[in-house]
């Protein structure tokens, strides 16, 4: 089987977890190649310079280690709440235009303005950080 097609023991990643017990005798878990595949993936989360580490996640069309994968994920996390907060104030603002308070009304106004702008930084880094990962999306 080619590394392209998707084996069902390591995802395409050419990678297999397993335990494996360190000097003083603690467990890690560490990777061997996958019998199936021919190719192993490595972390493509550096553009300068490859990541040593296996790339046993898929994120996107890449393929990503554990650390790069989990701040990809944070960025995501970041754009959804923002977009999450702007749909709960935009929601309020209209309770209070229906109500005719004028001054939540004001205040809702400006903490929108707030997250919309958060929103744009959150896209932003996101963005920026998918670039440096090789454009997952």
């Amino acid at each position: 089987m080619g590394a392209d097609l998707l084996c069902r023991e390591c995802d395409g990643t050419g990678w297999i977890p397993y335990r494996s017990e360190t000097v003083d005798g603690e467990l890690e878990e560490a990777y061997r190649l996958c019998p199936n595949c021919y190719a192993p993936r490595y972390c493509m989360g550096k553009t300068d310079q490859p990541c040593p580490r296996p790339g046993t996640l898929r994120y996107g069309l890449g393929y990503y280690c554990k650390e790069h994968i989990e701040i990809a994920n944070r960025l995501d996390e970041d754009v959804y709440h923002a977009y999450e907060e702007i749909h709960h104030l935009r929601r309020w603002l209209w309770i209070a235009r229906d109500r005719a308070n004028e001054f939540l009304e004001i205040q809702l106004l400006e903490a929108l303005g707030k997250a919309q702008m958060q929103l744009r930084c959150a896209e932003r880094k996101r963005n920026q950080a998918c670039e440096d990962m090789g454009n997952p999306d």
